[in-house]
């Protein structure tokens, strides 16, 4: 792994990884290597990693994790610079002292040391179940630790429960520097010097002597054992199939071959993306994104510049973003804007991502943030992505879950019916409808349809022949690309019979692709 590589330390603090953080003679169930194993992963967390988050705007963080291999730092740059918030106060940055005159060097050395100090005292409140609760979010998952820490070392519940209230950070001293000499340690024995390999490379004077500082390694990989390597990339594809691609054949049928030793999967997906934007711009949007959403509790909104079509005017507008969501081709950023009307608080919009020309994160206080989108943050009535996922109906057909609901009356070939309706998800949504189930449906059909549409649709029923078709009755969102878009790629095989705006607008666009073809 090169200084660059994306490449972070993402592994939850799973009993195996914690063993492997100790001599092979050490005893993880004793109390001394156990705080000292959960030590050793706070450090990785925050010099490879992405930080520790403790909920409730806790969390433990250090500028140290994007720092290059090159970067020289000492167990004192690791404490001043590590940002801790344990009880919702802002943490305190260093000021960086201009110049170098010794009295300006002297100066930062001692706020240095006092920042250090302070974020010492703010380790030594930390249990071990602080993280380790988080770490493992899921019941399900601190269960399983709790099992694979009594099949180690044979111990009842009780005596594992009173081990997570340990503090890693509790060294007692005199003063600060005995009172950091186990840790300092740790940096020195543990971290840079252990028996086979190292997780930090020590910095030796002219003289083969130890200054005290280290620099990063190149690769550490091979320090992460193997099975939980494994395990941890094949929790993570788990995840990610099962949590966001949302039809489960698919995850399934995903998660078996990907997970083969030999490649067995060929997977294409489509993500077009326009040729205006620059890869540069879109990562710009993309990190940008991406760290407002850092802190779920915590997302701002965000000033944007878009251009829908290349024809269309440019737009500045304010949002509140709330998901992404892959669409067929591309993602759309799913976010809302606030209306003018009094009886309305906001509308639901979808930004295609290469179409937003620029973005800014606005804080709440700013005063270009409008009275009701402040207004909803106060009332903590703010939409959230559990809501999107909730206003998705897996029985309506289409993505534009804001619009209104609508239902069509149509008309399938049997034999398209058969083999492309019949037995799949889609007919959650394409609900046959004949003279045995009408009664049935009707409290649906009075819900969508009038009495003149409804009669119609006795009457195409009365006029089947030969069971040469297919009636179906299915919802839909009003005004969805998709939805029409569906319609015209099943062509023959299917006819819109209500309601007639959708049959007149599917109507139109044929006509127009006959009179392209039909011109010479």
């Amino acid at each position: 792994m090169s200084a660059n590589s994306t490449q972070i330390f993402d592994y939850p603090p799973t009993v195996e990884l914690l063993r492997s953080f100790l001599p092979s003679k050490a005893v993880l169930l004793e109390e001394k290597a156990l705080k000292k194993a959960w030590r050793i992963y706070i450090y990785l967390k925050t010099i490879y990693g992405d930080g520790i988050s403790l909920g409730n705007d806790k969390y433990i963080n250090s500028p140290l994790a994007g720092k290059l291999a090159s970067y020289e730092f000492s167990f004192l740059d690791w404490l001043s610079e590590l940002e801790v918030c344990l009880l919702n106060q802002i943490p305190k940055q260093l000021n960086q002292a201009k110049g170098n005159s010794n009295s300006n060097k002297k100066q930062q050395k001692a706020e240095e040391r006092e920042k250090a100090k302070e974020n010492i005292c703010l380790l030594q409140q930390l249990t071990i179940e602080d993280i380790w609760y988080q770490m493992f979010y899921l019941q399900a998952e601190r269960d399983k630790w709790i099992d694979d820490f009594k099949y180690f070392y044979k111990i009842s519940e009780t005596e594992i429960q009173h081990l997570l209230q340990l503090r890693p950070f509790d060294s007692q001293g005199d003063n600060f520097t005995n009172q950091t000499r186990l840790y300092r340690l740790d940096f020195q024995i543990s971290l840079a010097n252990a028996e086979k390999n190292h997780w930090l490379k020590a910095i030796y004077d002219s003289e083969q002597k130890l200054t005290g500082n280290y620099f990063k390694v190149d690769s550490w990989l091979q320090l992460i054992p193997e099975s939980l390597e494994k395990n941890n990339h094949q929790q993570f594809n788990n995840e990610v199939n099962s949590e966001y691609i949302n039809n489960e054949e698919l995850a399934d049928f995903i998660t078996r071959f990907a997970n083969n030793t030999q490649k067995r999967l060929l997977f294409t997906a489509e993500f077009i993306m326009s040729a205006n934007i620059k890869k540069q711009k879109y990562n710009a949007l993309i990190n940008t994104l991406e760290l407002n959403w850092s802190k779920s509790d915590s997302v701002k909104p965000l000033k944007i510049t878009y251009k829908k079509f290349q024809t269309s005017r440019v737009i500045t507008t304010i949002i509140f973003p709330v998901i992404f969501y892959y669409i067929k081709r591309g993602p759309y950023l799913y976010a809302i804007r606030p209306t003018e009307f009094e009886d309305e608080n906001y509308y639901w919009e979808g930004y295609r991502l290469d179409r937003i020309l620029d973005v800014e994160i606005l804080d709440w206080d700013n005063e270009q943030i409008p009275v009701k989108l402040r207004e909803l943050k106060d009332e903590n009535q703010l939409p959230t992505p559990e809501d999107v996922e909730d206003s998705l109906d897996a029985d309506t057909l289409g993505y534009a879950f804001w619009k209104t609901q609508k239902m069509m009356f149509v008309r399938f070939e049997r034999n398209h019916y058969r083999n492309y309706i019949q037995d799949t998800s889609r007919q959650k949504i394409f609900k046959e409808i004949n003279f045995q189930n009408f009664q049935e449906l009707n409290s649906d059909l009075e819900r969508f349809f009038n009495n003149k549409e409804i009669t119609l649709i006795l009457q195409s029923l009365r006029g089947q022949i030969n069971e040469k078709y297919v009636f179906c009755i299915a919802k839909f969102y009003e005004e969805d690309i998709d939805v029409f878009l569906r319609i015209l790629i099943w062509g023959k095989n299917v006819k819109v019979i209500l309601p007639f705006e959708l049959k007149d607008k599917i109507f139109q666009e044929i006509q127009s692709t006959m009179k392209q073809y039909q011109e010479k």
